[in-house]
């Protein structure tokens, strides 16, 4: 009895968030969001032929191989990086003094 109350409530907060999530979801003038729900089920469980070409024309694309020194050369940003290694290598020593016991100049202290 308890796993069936325990199931009821789950699937009430389910269906809240559904709800709740519609209300912030685009909806056409006026519409109501349970109205926009179900039109949003319905375009998902029934796509019409314009998202199923589009679906189609995504599952025809073919992968292409790329050795992974290619694709990063290909991708290279200009200026600095988001780590910088002097930044980062004094972070990891402050770190090794702090949990290493002998380590660095805190040894004796």
């Amino acid at each position: 009895m308890a796993v069936l109350v325990v199931v009821a409530l789950a699937l009430l907060a389910a269906a809240a968030v559904a709800l709740l999530a519609t209300v912030e979801a685009p909806r056409r003038e006026g519409e109501r969001p349970v109205r926009a729900f179900r039109r949003g089920l319905r375009a998902w469980l029934r796509p019409d032929a314009e998202l199923r070409a589009e679906a189609r024309s995504l599952a025809a694309v073919q992968p292409v191989d790329v050795s992974l020194e290619q694709m990063l050369r290909a991708n290279v940003e200009p200026g600095g990086g988001y780590l910088e290694p002097g930044e980062l290598a004094g972070s990891l020593h402050a770190a090794a003094v702090r949990v290493l016991p002998g380590h660095g100049h805190d040894a004796e202290g």
